[in-house]
């Protein structure tokens, strides 16, 4: 059974700010099973909490945007041999995994895509080793884009927007908690509007079949230096990481 996070839109309509609230402990629940099951992360030295950061920011950037789309985030944090990439799906799916990444590498790439529609590409140069402040930053570098988003500990998340010509209003200058605090504790006021309400749950799309066929389209010299003289190959998905492994027949 999947692990559901339900993550909400708001118009909060006198201080004209767009306000996104989740909370992600499920979606983080579902990624630790899917970990321990499969052997995805390393779990070590903070990498496993890396993860769960950015699926928590990446989740709310996703639900930020009136339409669905399929994004790709792939981060090479400053100063750390850590990479991460996070994937989102339109129906929900969201998926992770760590990726070797060069020490002297602060780099981002964004992928956004909406159905039947070309690939949009964005890079910037990380400031921050936090992943939530790296999904931040692809708003203000990227999107052009005023936003602040703050994720705590619990899993509870919000992404803030000002509408055109507006500022942060009476959220402006709080800490992370006390804008987590102050917006989950405005959702019964009279002006904060539902937009939307989308459900996030942790999976990869992944198969033996698609696996076998990722290799099996490659041209025959790949193949063949791929297998080598060996009978058996291991491939791990490029994006959720779990192992698979084919049989020559």
């Amino acid at each position: 059974m999947k692990h559901l996070s339900h993550y909400y839109r708001y118009l909060w309509q006198e201080p004209e700010l767009i306000v996104i609230l989740g909370d992600a402990a499920k979606m983080w629940q579902g990624f630790q099973e899917y970990e321990e099951k499969y052997h995805t992360t390393s779990g070590k030295n903070g990498e496993s909490e890396a993860v769960q950061r950015l699926l928590a920011g990446a989740g709310l950037a996703a639900v930020s945007l009136p339409e669905r789309e399929s994004w790709g985030w792939t981060l090479s944090l400053p100063g750390s041999s850590t990479g991460l990439f996070c994937g989102i799906e339109p129906e929900g799916m969201v998926c992770a995994s760590l990726r070797h990444s060069a020490s002297e590498s602060n780099a981002a790439v964004v992928q956004r895509q909406m159905e039947k529609s070309p690939m949009a590409q964005s890079h910037y140069t990380l400031t921050s080793t936090d992943p939530v402040r790296a999904v931040e930053q692809y708003f203000d570098s990227s999107a052009q884009m005023l936003v602040r988003i703050a994720v705590l500990d619990d899993g509870r998340g919000v992404l803030v927007q000002p509408m055109p010509g507006h500022g942060f209003g009476p959220l402006d200058s709080l800490s992370d908690a006390e804008l987590v605090e102050r917006c989950f504790a405005q959702v019964e006021d009279e002006n904060m509007k539902l937009l939307d309400e989308v459900v996030l749950f942790y999976g990869c799309r992944c198969s033996d079949a698609m696996i076998l066929e990722m290799v099996t389209s490659l041209p025959a010299q790949q193949r063949s230096e791929l297998w080598q003289d060996s009978s058996s190959l291991t491939i791990n998905c490029p994006r959720c990481n779990r192992a698979y492994t084919l049989n020559k027949t």
